[in-house]
């Protein structure tokens, strides 16, 4: 999940957690603006501007600032560099005639867009500047375009669409992007179904994932549901179509078909206010608790932003689910209604607990919301190994989380009825709890590609609310956008209907290709799973419609990438930690928002725990003076704490994209 300690990275390696979006935008699509700048040779930048920022022209580069006057986007034509690290330099001393900062990594990235090659830098930052410091660079006909970005990694974060449209649909000026749109989608033969699977197969052996579970239906017949690899790298039984893998964010597209349901039944509209069908629902901002309906639970529009640190760090399965809804309580938009696209767990859970609550008003609303799951959501759909239960999933056919650790070896992350990381969803469970099978999960993928019908033809969803929930709400990229718990993306000009999952040693995703009538699903049982998850999507892509050959590249990128990183990493984090450095630490801490924090002491190792799960921890020299904890569990590796003191008392700081979290010593009473 988490894999390098730099905040910047870190950030970016959480909005996967729990999420169903990642920085996606398509430049083959994307409507260009044409960059100012151009290279004396000829070559000319186009990319997605962004909107409502301020945009200059200073010493002949052009600068992007954003509306919180915090952070900035940088194009620059170098005409002439010996390589992508020099056209980086040059464009930061043009910027920043000051700028020092060493690099961290410098990795390649997989070449679309006209360009003959291109590299990401990372630059040193230390995590207390929550800054965010990168160029990418851009090689064409023996010349360089760069894209630097310098500023808040909260701002970054929160304009994710405007930022990495810009980046993802950067290109040579005059490339003829790949059009598929008007192609005729090609039969997925069984050769074809073979050449995904062993595409799948030789990609999770490279990307160090055990296992992966997957199922494909066309033209409302399932054609493969099975998997590759093992469940477990002790018991190596192999992965089979009844697998159950956790889900995690897939779930909140069940929870708005649950919602699409209730719409056709006359218990709610879309367009009702929330609060008429929960009273005791509120946010930090009483304007928005007002404003909010029901289809903005699960928008992702509102403004609110991410708090996942509140769940995990103080959750778990025996913490009540109207924690939810204090959360929420406590949290106020950081942009205007509708604006961004903010994506907010608790928001989404609390959108299955309003419609459980309106089915069973009588009932506690987890259990309420257990019921109505399985009456309208998983018996229709014939899903009867989806499930809710911890104790009912790890006790059958289950695939085991898996993740590196800090030396680059696949381990199992420790997961029992009662404990593991993976419990702090439970109270959030509408936004992402639930178990699955490939098997019972392209169910679900067929009754979006049916628009309700079952097989039998027999209507189990009225076509209009269900439909609904894939209209844009908020764009995510520049050819993508969020609906309601579910995310459209378009490929070379193939609309497509998807979303995400992930949880600790689970990534997974779905596929609807309604005009071609095929959907696909792809369950892994490890944090490096993601890294499968859009190559496997372009190499369907590739099969269905003679596409380029783009998706074995993506992961030859991205096993180098991951090796870089690595092995930054492990050069960075002392372990075990610095003696001197944890003999000062004191037993146990407390925050207000994050709970209480035990910090353990075993020989020469020291391990946190706040609850549920723990981690073993290294320390880490910044370049600002600071120390950090890094911990290094596969599920949260390169997490970092900042030691320091406040009005007398020992600390850890917390830092996410938009909060920051301090942990204060509890004296001994």
């Amino acid at each position: 999940m988490i894999k390098v300690s730099s905040l910047s990275v870190f950030i970016v390696s959480l909005l996967l957690l729990f999420s169903g979006c990642s920085k996606v935008a398509n430049k083959q699509d994307s409507e260009h603006l044409t960059s100012p700048i151009e290279n004396p040779i000829g070559v000319t930048l186009e990319y997605n501007a962004p909107e409502d920022w301020e945009v200059t022209n200073q010493n002949g580069l052009t600068v992007y600032t954003a509306p919180e006057h915090d952070a900035a986007i940088v194009i620059a034509a170098i005409p002439e560099a010996d390589n992508a690290q020099a056209a980086a330099t040059s464009a930061w001393k043009t910027y920043q005639p000051s700028f020092s900062r060493e690099i961290r990594i410098n990795a390649p990235q997989a070449v679309t867009g006209g360009w003959e090659a291109s590299r990401e830098i990372e630059y040193v930052t230390s995590i207390a500047e929550e800054k965010l410091v990168y160029a990418y660079v851009f090689l064409a006909n023996n010349s360089w375009q760069v894209i630097l970005l310098d500023g808040k990694v909260g701002t970054f974060v929160k304009r994710q669409a405007a930022t990495w449209g810009l980046i993802e649909s950067a290109s040579v000026k005059g490339y003829t992007p790949e059009d598929l749109s008007e192609r005729q989608a090609l039969s997925l033969t069984p050769e074809k179904v073979a050449e995904l699977v062993s595409f799948v197969e030789s990609s999770a052996n490279s990307l160090d994932i055990p296992g992966v579970g997957i199922a494909l239906v066309e033209n409302g017949k399932v054609i493969y549901e099975g998997g590759v690899g093992i469940k477990n790298i002790h018991t190596k039984e192999p992965v089979d179509k009844d697998t159950l893998f956790m889900i995690a964010s897939n779930t909140k597209g069940m929870t708005t078909l649950l919602l699409a349901k209730l719409v056709e039944m006359g218990r709610l509209n879309w367009d009702d206010q929330v609060v008429t069908h929960y009273p005791s629902f509120k946010l930090g901002d009483e304007k928005t608790t007002q404003s909010v309906l029901i289809k903005h639970l699960v928008c992702a529009c509102t403004g609110l932003p991410r708090k996942d640190m509140d769940w995990l760090f103080n959750s778990g399965p025996n913490i009540p689910e109207s924690v939810t809804f204090s959360d929420l309580a406590l949290t106020t938009p950081t942009s205007s209604f509708g604006e961004l696209f903010q994506y907010n767990n608790q928001m989404a859970a609390a959108a299955g607990y309003v419609a459980a609550h309106i089915l069973y008003p009588d009932m506690e609303i987890g259990a309420a919301y257990d019921k109505a799951m399985d009456e309208y959501i998983f018996e229709p759909l014939n899903m009867s190994d989806t499930t809710f239960s911890f104790a009912e999933a790890l006790t059958g056919n289950v695939a085991s989380p898996h993740g590196l650790d800090l030396f680059g070896k696949t381990q199992i992350i420790k997961q029992t009825a009662t404990d593991g990381f993976n419990h702090t969803v439970t109270p959030y469970r509408p936004a992402g709890a639930a178990w699955s099978s490939p098997s019972d999960m392209i169910k679900y993928v067929y009754n979006e590609l049916s628009i309700g019908l079952a097989p039998d033809g027999t209507r189990l969803y009225a076509a209009e609310p269900l439909l609904k929930r894939r209209e844009p709400t908020v764009a995510t990229g520049a050819e993508s956008s969020y609906g309601m718990g579910l995310s459209n993306d378009t490929v070379s000009g193939i609309e497509i209907v998807e979303h995400g999952g992930s949880m600790a040693g689970y990534k997974s995703n779905f596929i609807a290709i309604p005009s071609a009538n095929v959907g696909a699903v792809i369950l892994t049982n490890s944090d490096e799973g993601y890294k499968l998850l859009s190559p496997f999507k372009r190499r369907l892509v590739e099969l269905m419609y003679d596409a380029e050959l783009q998706a074995e590249n993506k992961v030859h990128v991205t096993v180098e990438t991951t090796q870089l990183n690595a092995g930054k990493l492990l050069e960075e984090v002392t372990y075990p930690p610095a003696p001197d450095i944890i003999n000062n630490l004191a037993d146990n801490y407390y925050s207000k928002e994050l709970g209480e924090l035990a910090v353990i002491k075993e020989a020469e190792d020291v391990v946190l725990n706040p609850g549920v799960w723990e981690t073993y921890t290294g320390t880490k020299a910044n370049p600002d003076g600071t120390i950090s904890l890094v911990t290094i569990a596969p599920f949260f590796l390169g997490g970092e704490l900042v030691v320091g003191e406040e009005n007398g008392l020992r600390t850890l700081t917390l830092l996410d994209a938009q909060h920051s979290y301090v942990f204060s010593e509890v004296l001994d009473k």
